[in-house]
């Protein structure tokens, strides 16, 4: 369960602005106009957050949390060059949902790097003897 609450909330905010990336919509539009990318930024930004929100629906969830991670990453440095932190009046709405997307995506990251760590130590065994153990701390 922890892993799948965080890929629900990024699955759900990549996939909500999706339709308005493929639509065209005015405010995708003149975001891609402002870095120089319209209209072809715009698809391929757009297809590559469906490859990820698709990812995150599967097994294969930990690169649809890299890519994810790695696109908004992208769009958080643009935010701080060039867009700014408020875009279209919308009180700064797409850089908060950017930073929950960070912060979703890392932690996807980590618990999936987590658990591989665990598979793999469960593997080791380590016969410590106390003793041994105390010298070793008391040193």
């Amino acid at each position: 369960m922890v892993h799948i609450i965080p890929r629900l909330i990024v699955g759900i905010i990549l996939a909500q602005t999706l339709p308005f990336k493929f639509s065209g919509a005015e405010e995708s539009i003149w975001i891609f106009e402002q870095i120089g990318w319209e209209p072809w930024g715009r698809y391929l930004i757009a297809s590559i957050e469906t490859v990820s929100t698709l990812l995150l629906l599967t097994n294969l969830y930990i690169f649809g949390a890299i890519i994810s991670l790695s696109i908004i990453s992208a769009a958080n440095f643009l935010h701080f060059t060039k867009l700014g932190f408020i875009v279209n009046d919308d009180g700064g709405l797409l850089f908060i949902l950017s930073i929950v997307v960070i912060f979703c995506s890392l932690w996807i990251v980590l618990y999936w790097n987590m658990r591989r760590v665990e598979q793999k130590a469960a593997n080791f065994e380590f016969d410590w003897v106390d003793d041994e153990l105390d010298e070793l701390i008391e040193d």
